[in-house]
């Protein structure tokens, strides 16, 4: 397909007319997901980079490689009316879905809240509960001798050995083997 013919022309501003659809999906995304500049940023880069992208393959497409001014001026002129035609539908569709979001947000918030109300109340009387019986179980025991050496109210300590049985002797290391045998 060499040459300004009608294909070539049609393929340049079909590939046009889907990169501003492209744009278009990204700004709706970046509408959904609130992005701010760091969003908007990394969109555009992907957005460049799909872009000479494209008019890479369809220059391999159009004139071997070569890339033509009618090719550059057909894709722009694609993107461009697909964006003055669907803009006002993707800004709709954009604030319709952020209002549902927030008309969802709210009705999922209600019982959210009232079930962590009603959790927060039962771990309130379970660790009442538990209180209770940890007060209950130390009523029931029964009181130690006092401060009397080795009674129930000291606590148990294993018994360390001395130092001297810790560890076995060192045997001296002689330089001639032969002294062991002797």
């Amino acid at each position: 397909m060499t040459g300004l013919t009608l294909p070539a022309a049609c393929l340049c501003l079909m590939t046009g007319a889907l990169l501003g659809g492209l744009f278009l999906f990204f700004k709706l995304l970046r509408g959904l997901l609130y992005g701010g500049r760091l969003c908007a940023a990394a969109l555009d880069i992907i957005f460049c980079l799909v872009w000479a992208l494209t008019a890479f393959l369809c220059a391999l497409v159009v004139d071997k490689g070569r890339l033509r001014m009618f090719q550059v001026v057909m894709q722009v002129l694609g993107a461009w009316g697909t964006v003055v035609a669907l803009d006002p539908f993707i800004n709709g569709v954009t604030n319709i879905v952020r209002r549902f979001g927030g008309w969802l947000g709210k009705g999922l918030s209600r019982p959210a809240s009232f079930l962590r109300k009603r959790w927060r109340i039962k771990r309130a009387d379970m660790k009442a509960k538990r209180d209770e019986r940890r007060k209950a179980a130390q009523s029931r025991k029964k009181p130690g001798r006092g401060k009397v050496p080795g009674g129930k109210g000291t606590p148990r300590y294993r018994k360390v050995p001395v130092k001297s049985k810790r560890y076995a002797l060192k045997k001296k290391k002689t330089k001639n083997p032969l002294e062991k045998l002797t």
